[in-house]
């Protein structure tokens, strides 16, 4: 039976995942951290080298390709350091707190396609999945693209490799969080949802991935165990998939409340966001599309001055709304795309709206769609795969542009892998005029560009 939902994880859902920033005071005080190093070349020198360990520093990762350094120092290191000639900048790392509501569960118990709620796939939970009618992920499928020949790195706290959905597409991975592999077994099953949602394999067991043929990257830059990560780690995270065949990177993150533009510790973020700019430009540089959630705040991007989206809000990124139903275990035919009531919105940010799920229906009634029986209200939810303590293959709901950026994610994928050495900004191009406008017309606060439509993605 399914796990039960109570009303606490009602109120949770509806802000699923967001990134609150901590330590830039404790931070200050520690005697050991890592710091990112930024030149102005490609890369530090054997001198350069040679001066940073002089100076108490251990290089633990040199990124050339980008011009940034990871080293870990202790306290007066920054300042040493600074006198070293050809170096930008050296800025003590922050460490991001993940907030995170985990999915809701269920277990599993035990060729023309159609969209859920009455596909009649065999895949059990499938039916579940509002969100692959929305961007009719089953047109895609049935003009022959389901994502084969593209690769997705999902950077996020981690996947459950084991998972029965996951295990057919997952090809590799890497962590960035000291301690942890990518692989998980406990803690947060955020990045198997996300992953899930993007590539979950069509094999007649419980979801379908928007690509269910994609090939899946699991890059660990957030705890599984305790939900926090650093630039650092994200940084790294975007070259290593790059670097390890790439077509898409998702980030499904963000800074919940936006990083500050001033005030104390601004300097040294804005030097943390340069080195995370530039992994995103050699993503671009790579042909590398990078998608981002746009936070859960519920604020309007083009009139907030004093804080950025992050990484939502960094050049390059297609930032992702979310959008959802309200009753569609009531009534299928219902509107899929309103402005899911937490989502972050702004016509200059946002570039395109997918399903992220909402809780917002009022009821507390039963329904049933497929072979569940729950309260109506999760059915807005968005529904994919999970593990629980101890690793299994379960799946659950979870509700925020976390869940809407994999939905276009998996869209680009299918653009990949229909055109073999297409360039990043001619996908952008597909998507934006596949898009359904679903707002005013043209580029709209709360959808952008449109809503991502699968099926006339792969008509390009």
């Amino acid at each position: 039976m399914l796990r039960s939902i109570s009303m606490k994880n009602r109120n949770l859902l509806a802000t699923s995942v967001g990134v609150a920033l901590i330590g830039l005071g404790a931070m200050a005080t520690a005697q050991a951290a890592n710091y990112v190093v930024m030149t102005h070349g490609n890369g530090l020198s054997s001198t350069q080298q040679e001066r940073i360990r002089a100076a108490g520093g251990t290089i633990t990762a040199h990124l050339p390709q980008i011009g940034v350094a990871i080293v870990e120092a202790g306290d007066g290191f920054d300042a040493a350091a600074g006198a070293i000639p050809g170096l930008q900048s050296v800025t003590r790392d922050v460490t991001l707190d993940w907030d995170i509501a985990e999915p809701d569960s269920a277990p599993i118990a035990a060729e023309d396609f159609a969209n859920p709620p009455g596909s009649g796939d065999d895949d059990r939970f499938y039916d579940l999945q509002w969100g692959n009618a929305a961007v009719d992920a089953a047109g895609a499928w049935n003009a022959g693209y389901r994502g084969a020949g593209a690769t997705v790195a999902v950077l996020d706290s981690g996947a459950y490799c084991a998972h029965l959905d996951i295990a057919p597409n997952l090809i590799g991975g890497a962590s960035f969080v000291p301690g942890e592999t990518f692989c998980n077994t406990s803690g947060s099953s955020h990045g198997t949802h996300v992953a899930g949602s993007i590539l979950a394999a069509d094999n007649a067991t419980g979801t379908i991935g928007v690509a269910p043929e994609a090939k899946l990257l699991a890059v660990k830059v957030l705890s599984a165990a305790t939900g926090s990560g650093d630039f650092a780690g994200i940084i790294q995270g975007m070259v290593w998939a790059v670097d390890n065949g790439a077509n898409v990177i998702n980030m499904s993150l963000g800074v919940r409340g936006g990083l500050p533009r001033s005030g104390p510790g601004a300097n040294e973020l804005s030097e943390l966001i340069n080195a995370t700019k530039r992994a995103v430009q050699y993503a671009g540089k790579n042909e590398v599309l990078v998608v981002a959630s746009a936070g859960n705040d519920g604020r309007d991007l083009d009139h907030d001055a004093s804080t950025m989206s992050f990484p939502g809000q960094l050049p390059g990124v297609l930032t992702v709304s979310a959008l959802a139903p309200e009753g569609w275990a009531i009534d299928p035919t219902v509107d899929l795309d309103p402005l899911a009531s937490y989502s972050n919105y702004g016509q200059s940010t946002i570039h395109f709206g997918a399903p992220g799920g909402d809780t917002r229906y009022p009821g507390n009634e039963l329904c049933t769609v497929g072979p569940v029986t729950q309260v109506c209200w999760i059915f807005d939810a968005v529904f994919s795969t999970v593990q629980v303590s101890g690793g299994s293959s379960f799946y659950g709901w979870n509700a925020g542009t976390s869940m809407a950026a994999p939905h276009v994610a998996g869209v680009a994928a299918l653009v990949y892998g229909k055109h073999p050495g297409i360039k990043a900004s001619q996908v952008e191009s597909i998507l934006k005029r596949s898009a359904d406008d679903v707002g005013k017309p043209g580029r709209d606060d709360a959808s952008g560009f449109g809503r991502v439509n699968a099926a006339r993605a792969v008509q390009y």
